[in-house]
């Protein structure tokens, strides 16, 4: 048996997808916001994490879409499945992690022993890069170059992708500053539908090579607020082009995406915006129609 990998965008319909898991919700203090929640004593509890991923799962899979889980490594926080790898076209990516995370791969093991076509890119000198800072936008691919993605990551990525699809740097913004750093690319932008986005500009450092890339108009891009921001709300996630799920909070852009026609899915997932992601972070899709 062999798990069958298509993925081109963010948005077509849902087939499979990695969730991830909080049964050892370690302290998880390895970026400034998490860290911030960590010393004011106000990190999210295991069971509140646990019930949040709960309602997302159940989200899914009413929407017919196959979920997968990691296995649980003992003192390990295993939420963010999207950093540990990566699905471009038929073809899985294992993210070079930082140290606390590298482990993480084993937990899902079980499945990239079922895929044909994988790439490790930590047989690459010098190559840092995880699975929140490459978005998939049909012939282009984002790669964020951040904290967690360096040049050589992305050097290592266009040039895997060649004469398949471009490959476009975005440079994000870094700060020990847990109200204004930005850990991913998907922290600060994501793509919706067929032609809308939700950017955050304040997080981009090229911003209109960014925008000549993306080539929307204006109307049809969320901007972002500071405050919007650090909420997360550029870190949701579509099951299709018409659906789109969102933290229940998210009341100014639940109203702007119903205006704009999509089936909007609220749920709860505040406490695990504590620990600097959110929807897109928890998920590692491997296949869309």
């Amino acid at each position: 048996m062999h798990i069958k990998l298509n993925l081109h965008n963010e948005t077509a319909p849902l087939e499979m997808v990695v969730l991830g898991i909080a049964e050892d919700n370690y302290p998880y203090g390895i970026n400034p916001k998490a860290r911030h929640y960590f010393e004011e004593n106000a990190y999210p509890k295991q069971s509140d994490i646990e019930k949040e991923l709960q309602q997302f799962e159940h989200v899914l899979i009413k929407n017919g879409v196959v979920v997968l889980r990691p296995k649980n490594i003992k003192k390990l926080t295993q939420i963010f499945t999207r950093d540990i790898g990566f699905v471009i076209g038929d073809t899985f990516f294992v993210s070079t992690l930082i140290p606390e995370r590298s482990t993480e791969i084993e937990g899902i093991s079980y499945i990239t022993d079922l895929i044909e076509k994988i790439v490790i890119s930590s047989a690459y000198e010098g190559v840092q890069i995880e699975g929140g800072d490459v978005l998939l936008v049909d012939d282009k691919v984002f790669v964020g170059l951040s904290k967690r993605t360096n040049q050589a990551g992305y050097e290592f990525l266009k040039k895997q992708l060649e004469g398949k699809k471009e490959v476009c740097q975005i440079e994000v913004f870094v700060s020990d500053d847990y109200k204004t750093n930005v850990l991913h690319l998907d922290c600060t932008f994501q793509t919706i539908g067929k032609n809308f986005a939700l950017v955050y500009e304040k997080g981009i450092k090229n911003l209109d090579y960014f925008y000549q890339k993306l080539n929307l108009p204006q109307e049809n891009i969320f901007k972002v607020s500071d405050i919007q921001s650090f909420r997360m709300f550029p870190n949701v996630f579509s099951i299709s082009e018409q659906s789109v799920v969102i933290e229940k909070e998210f009341i100014e852009l639940r109203y702007w995406l119903e205006e704009k026609g999509f089936n909007v899915i609220e749920i709860e997932y505040q406490q695990i915006s504590k620990l600097s992601g959110l929807l897109r972070c928890s998920t590692l899709p491997l296949s869309r129609k």
